[in-house]
Order: C-alpha cells, then sequence, then structure tokens
C-alpha cells in the first residue's frame, strides 16, 4: 500500500511503498473482526492529533494515521475516533492515505483489501465517518485480488474512480481503472490501462466525467509521464508538459495530480516535483483553459511536494529550507516571503482553506494561523 499526495505522501524512489500499520491495541481479534466495546474505550483514551490529516473548510477535517481514522470537528483543537473507526479494515493492511478521498465533511470513501486473493472492497461513509457501507469492486484479473496499491478520487458525491495498481516487478506494473455514477453503491469496471499507462503513478484526479488525469514518476524518460483521458479513462495519451531545464539526465520527477478553480474549473495548477541527488524543487505548469494547454512556470528552490499547498489553481504556499514560508497568487509564477521561523523547518503539513485561514503541523506541534501565515497559535500538542 501506498500512502497518498492528498496527505503528504512520503516518496521512496518516486513510489509510495511505505505503509501504516494498524496498532495491535484497537480491539482487533483473531478473527479479524471487531470489538466495539473495545474500540470505543481505547478511542477515548487517544489525545492528540493524526499524523496526516486534511481540512475541507475552517471546522471541518479528517486524519489518518497508524491508529486508524479520525475527525474533527472544531478546526483541529480537538480530534476524535469515529464510532466506526478503521471501517472494519483489518489489521494487516490499515487505513492508506493514498487510497482514500475526502470529499467534504461528511463524505469519505476508502479502498482495502482483506488480504491476497480476498475481494477488494470501497468503503464510503455520508455522516462524518459514524457509519460505513461496504461495496465489492467488480475485480476480474488475479493480481487485483487483494491489490497492492491504488488511488480514488471522486468529482461529486456521485461520480468517482478508482485506479489499482500492482506491485512493480521487471519494471511493469499492472493497472486497471473503475468508475462509479452513484457514490460508489455501484463500480464499473473502465479496463486494463498498463499498456497507456507504461509509468509507476502518484495519483489520479478528474476535472469532469470525460477529463482526467493520471500522474507518475519520471525516471529519465524523454517526457515527463503525465497522462489524460479525453472519454472518461478509456483511452489515455501523453500529456504534453515541457521539460524544466532543470530536469536534466541525472535528475527524476514526480508529478502530481492537478488542480482546477474558478469559471468552469478553467484555472489549472499541475505541480512537478525534481530530484536532484536528493535535493527536491517544484516547478508548477498552469492552465487557463481547463488543462487543454500548460505553461511552465519558474522553479521554486529548496521545498518538495509535500511542503506546499495549494487553496486553489493561483494561491499556494509553500515551506522552504532555511524555516521560510512562501506563497504565491499567480499560479507559482512568483513568490513572496510570508514570515521566517524554525517552526517552519520541522514542519510536515501544510494546508489553507482560505487565504487567511491554515494549518501547520509537525511531529510534536499542530498550529493555526488566521492571518494567511504570519502569525501562529497552537492548538494541540502530542502527549
Amino acid at each position: 500500500m501506498r500512502l497518498y499526495a492528498v496527505f503528504a505522501p512520503i516518496i521512496i524512489a518516486g513510489l509510495f511503498l511505505q505503509s501504516y500499520m494498524v496498532n495491535d491495541n484497537l480491539g482487533l481479534d483473531s478473527s479479524m473482526g471487531i470489538n466495539t466495546a473495545e474500540l470505543k474505550t481505547d478511542m477515548n483514551s487517544l489525545q492528540g492529533y493524526p499524523a496526516k490529516f486534511s481540512m475541507n473548510d475552517i471546522k471541518h477535517g479528517w486524519g489518518i494515521d497508524k491508529t486508524g481514522l479520525w475527525t474533527t470537528n472544531d478546526g483541529g483543537s480537538s480530534w476524535y475516533h469515529p464510532d466506526s473507526n478503521i471501517v472494519p479494515i483489518p489489521q494487516e493492511t490499515g487505513i492508506f492515505a493514498a487510497a482514500s478521498f475526502f470529499l467534504n465533511a461528511t463524505n469519505g470513501w476508502i479502498i482495502s483489501s482483506h488480504g491476497i486473493g480476498q475481494p477488494v472492497l470501497i468503503y464510503h461513509t455520508s455522516d462524518q465517518g459514524q457509519t460505513w457501507k461496504e461495496t465489492k469492486l467488480p475485480v476480474t484479473e488475479d493480481w487485483e485480488q487483494g491489490y497492492s496499491g491504488g488511488f480514488i478520487h471522486f468529482i461529486d458525491v456521485n461520480n468517482g474512480y478508482v485506479l489499482l495498481d500492482s506491485e512493480p516487478g521487471l519494471g511493469m506494473m499492472e493497472k486497471s481503472l473503475y468508475r462509479t455514477a452513484d457514490g460508489g453503491n455501484s463500480w464499473k469496471r473502465i479496463g486494463n490501462l498498463t499498456e497507456s499507462i507504461k509509468a509507476y503513478p502518484t495519483g489520479i484526479t478528474f476535472q469532469d466525467s470525460q477529463n482526467g488525469w493520471i500522474t507518475s514518476s519520471n525516471h529519465g524518460q524523454e517526457y515527463i509521464l503525465t497522462f489524460r483521458t479525453t472519454d472518461g479513462g478509456k483511452s489515455w495519451k501523453p500529456e504534453q508538459l515541457k521539460k524544466p531545464a532543470a530536469l536534466a539526465a541525472f535528475t527524476y520527477s514526480n508529478s502530481y495530480p492537478p488542480k482546477f478553480s474558478g469559471k468552469d474549473n478553467m484555472k489549472g495548477i499541475l505541480p512537478l516535483e525534481i530530484v536532484d541527488d536528493g535535493i527536491r524543487s517544484m516547478v508548477f505548469y498552469t492552465s487557463d483553459n481547463g488543462g487543454r494547454t500548460w505553461k511552465l512556470g519558474p522553479q521554486l528552490l529548496g521545498t518538495e511536494a509535500a511542503r506546499t499547498t495549494w487553496l486553489n489553481a493561483r494561491e499556494g504556499w509553500a515551506l522552504q529550507e532555511g524555516g521560510k514560508l512562501v506563497a504565491t497568487v499567480n499560479g507559482g509564477v512568483s513568490w513572496r516571503l510570508i514570515a521566517t521561523s524554525q517552526l517552519f523547518a520541522k514542519a510536515e503539513n501544510i494546508q489553507f482553506v482560505t487565504p487567511k485561514n491554515g494549518w501547520l503541523a509537525g511531529p510534536v506541534f499542530l498550529k493555526t494561523t488566521t492571518d494567511g501565515g504570519v502569525t501562529w497559535k497552537p492548538l494541540v500538542s502530542k502527549p
């Protein structure tokens, strides 16, 4: 299983191969059933905040760590585990941020499998994690049973996509795509994408029911491994992205799913992370026509994808080396210094839901800002 970018994934050689395992003390017995009473007791005793989280608005957010799923209703001041925590996902698989998607404060979906050869399940909540509905994905190939990795994206409460992929072997990685039009109650297999997506995916997003993108890691290929569909995922072609000068022979890159905003979602931002001898930097492609064409922006040194965040396709923030917080309002064409602090050097997660309201998290701190990042006040600390 692999972690997804919505929660700042850890990238190892461009692949998302690290997984969060569920703790032994969450009330899971040898048959992998859930002991609700023990689980509620453990939930009440848990303190702090999740390692990875995403806010939907000023008050509501979701989080994932090795203890399971968390939610907040007060802007991150307090966090709790829903009563149906860990979505009856078995101990050896856990909850994986790469395979989860939270559309808003109430609706979320998670992919899970109960082991090799077992069904792939989609869990959906519409009440902020209090209850979950289980649906079996109609997989058809042996490698999909007990899948290795996957990504999920929903356009709205009804229309969503699941991309499954296998462990890489001999330079190959199997891939298949599924779609739902009823919120995940039923799924239809679109097809096998192995031949058209010859890469290691980092994510998937759809702008609407027809236009979507699969982004990937790039290791010396002649073009950036980002792919687009205009027919709902049936066929995919390489996206025409100008190669940055910084992407030389001995560097590699990770492209990440574009974000769209504005009238009719015509404004787009597509991040590209460049890794040169372990040193990371970012470039951002912008679009004014819904992703039909992309314009390459300048390189932003001393940062990485996990330490950047976008409110929309033009307003973004980044944590740079040297404890700097910078921001842009033009899709990364230019950046301005917001503040300098050693706090920024230690932070692992930053996000904003308005131009003023944001959150900053590290191993032992969670802070919030109401002035765009100039000042920060503490919310909760790890016990």
